[in-house]
């Protein structure tokens, strides 16, 4: 199993890493609205990360799941603004329809949620997020593209000594789904940065 989380911190001058213990979480923010990608682990971990980087709960106006993994939608109930978006085709693992492993389902998500399609688009304000299909970590499994140039992958991909990987096999529920989705990813213009899950991120060189 491959975790490295970075350490909370702003990234740029746009974008914020949350870490939850073993799981990272960002944040994107033009000064008018702001989002979050994913909602990490333990709620009174993610209090005291916020308060490090002088973020309110409050503030978080739309919520971008990448998946539903317990160490990705654990704070979720903390973002009280939030409006919730994941995957179609992850709806499956929070409704108790698709197992996670033998015997054991992922959380469910009580609050209200939209679901969101391969290239759907959605603007919030200014920012524009692009929904991008990428089964394998779970069938659900989905990356997002803001403004065109920055990827948030959740658990589709991780980057080990500057080289871009699968998830740990393990944690897959198809880890062959997760390499074509990987390659899906590589095929995007533009990417100047990738955040993942728990690897921290990718500057793209040019």
């Amino acid at each position: 199993m491959f975790f490295k989380p970075i350490k909370t911190q702003q990234l740029t001058e746009n974008i914020y890493v949350v870490r939850t213990i073993i799981s990272n979480f960002y944040i994107y923010t033009d000064g008018e609205d702001t989002i979050c990608f994913d909602t990490g682990y333990l709620p009174i971990i993610i209090k005291i990360a916020l308060r490090k980087i002088n973020i309110k709960t409050d503030s978080i106006s739309h919520i971008f799941l990448t998946h539903s993994d317990y160490d990705h939608v654990g704070g979720i109930k903390l973002f009280k603004n939030g409006q919730i978006y994941l995957s179609v085709d992850e709806e499956k693992m929070i409704t108790f329809k698709k197992t996670r492993t033998f015997l054991f389902f992922n959380k469910r998500i009580k609050s209200e949620y939209k679901m969101l399609k391969d290239d759907d688009i959605t603007y919030i304000g200014k920012i524009k997020v692009k929904s991008i299909t990428t089964p394998g970590h779970t069938p659900g499994s989905m990356s997002y593209l803001v403004n065109d140039s920055i990827l948030f992958t959740g658990d589709t991909l991780t980057i080990q000594n500057g080289k871009i990987k699968p998830f740990f096999w393990l944690q897959n529920m198809n880890t062959r789904l997760q390499k074509e989705s990987i390659k899906k990813l590589l095929k995007i213009n533009n990417v100047n940065l990738i955040c993942t899950g728990h690897t921290g991120f990718l500057k793209v060189e040019k």
